[in-house]
């Protein structure tokens, strides 16, 4: 996946704006910069510096004095185990009408394609209107650092945010990342697992959604003894894909996060999936064949269904997924919903791991720990469910086909 970036502006955002600073020794990096940055790289940011530097072409300093300045400002950070990835630097004269001087964008598209940066994903954080201006033009989030000799002229572009330096930047950027999560508990008939679950959930993860197939035992009174803020939505029929459907409808975050109620998934591992989700990832799959899983409820005949079936939907769909079947994942909301998803039973991850592939969606799969069920065996039919998977899978080649340009 392209990474994410912060393009940094140099003087009176990361420096002192010295008039020209044409010595190494008048080189000083504000206050807050490295706790900044450092905050940034330990949240998965590379950090690159753009600047102009128009006082080579002026003749008040050379580009070798340039790299020194910059290797001090390397090395102050590098104090505060803070650093910066790349440094971009014009160091042409505004009248020589370059492509690499600020506001043009020759330097920020050079840094994008030598570092694989995905430009929507990233932000420009600068004291200047051209910053702002930059930003605009490449679709990134723009932040302007707000200092007293600065104000944006009339009809200027506006930023999305201001700041008062680096550092609350820096942190505007990370509070972007916070997503705000939905947890959908399908249940039916689960009034004994539910005390296994509920409690185990970490406490301020999100909201908790039970969706209900009707149960005829006490699984609603259980359930909201156990939680007693959660909300209970009811699906028309039944089945985990109808659920699922139900309950993305009615979650109010942005991203919804399925969990068994059968207590055969962990629910401590969830905070693993909303990081990924802070990464910039739009589907979080748990997988059972990863470095660092296993399972504890699987049957060699279940496994010599699962493992032939995906070998034969990763050929079809032109896909490298390790788990298809493992029905813990966390997807953004929106982007759900506009896939279409229809299975009505567990079938569903299988065509929503085929759409989500053909529509591009950033896709994770992280190792997860799948626990022998409590109170009953698993429900799944080598030749019933596997005649369901066959058609899920052969069925999405067939969409795949019809979807792929001519």
């Amino acid at each position: 996946m392209a990474n994410r970036v912060v393009f940094v502006d140099r003087d009176g955002t990361i420096a002192q704006d010295v008039h020209y600073c044409r010595r190494v020794e008048d080189f000083e990096l504000l206050t807050t910069v490295p706790q900044a940055i450092r905050l940034l790289n330990e949240n998965g940011f590379k950090v690159v510096v753009i600047t102009n530097q128009s006082g080579v072409a002026r003749g008040y300093f050379t580009e070798e004095t340039l790299e020194q300045i910059h290797q001090k400002m390397k090395h102050e950070l590098a104090k505060h185990n803070a650093w910066v990835d790349a440094i971009y630097y014009c160091p042409h004269h505004p009248d020589d009408g370059c492509d690499c001087r600020k506001p043009k964008t020759a330097l920020f598209l050079k840094a994008a394609k030598e570092l694989d940066i995905d430009l929507t994903r990233s932000y420009v954080v600068g004291d200047m209107q051209m910053d702002i201006e930059a930003g605009r033009a490449l679709g990134c989030k723009t932040i302007l650092v707000s200092n007293d000799h600065q104000s944006l002229a009339p009809n200027s572009l506006a930023p999305d945010h201001v700041a008062d330096n680096l550092l609350m930047a820096a942190e505007r950027i990370i509070s972007d990342l916070r997503v705000t999560i939905t947890i959908i508990v399908p249940t039916l008939n689960e009034e004994r697992n539910l005390a296994y679950v509920l409690p185990k959930i970490p406490p301020g993860i999100g909201e908790i959604l039970l969706v209900d197939g009707h149960s005829t035992d006490n699984t609603i009174a259980v359930a909201k003894k156990l939680s007693p803020g959660m909300r209970v939505a009811y699906q028309d029929g039944k089945g985990k894909g109808n659920a699922i459907n139900c309950g993305a409808k009615a979650a109010t975050g942005d991203y919804f996060l399925v969990l068994d109620a059968d207590g055969s998934q962990d629910p401590e591992e969830i905070p693993l999936y909303i990081k990924k989700a802070e990464e910039g990832y739009d589907l979080v799959k748990g997988s059972r064949y990863l470095p660092g899983a296993r399972t504890e409820d699987e049957t060699l005949s279940r496994k010599i269904l699962i493992k032939t079936a995906q070998a034969v939907a990763n050929k079809l769909w032109r896909t490298k997924f390790s788990d298809i079947c493992y029905g813990m994942l966390l997807v953004n909301r929106g982007k759900y919903l506009d896939l279409h998803v229809r299975a009505s039973t567990f079938d569903i991850e299988w065509e929503l791991m085929a759409k989500a592939a053909r529509k591009g969606l950033r896709i994770a799969e992280v190792p997860a720990v799948e626990k022998k069920r409590i109170h009953e065996e698993s429900h799944l039919s080598c030749w019933r469910d596997g005649w369901r998977i066959a058609k899920a899978v052969f069925r999405e080649a067939l969409n795949g086909l019809l979807e792929r340009p001519k």
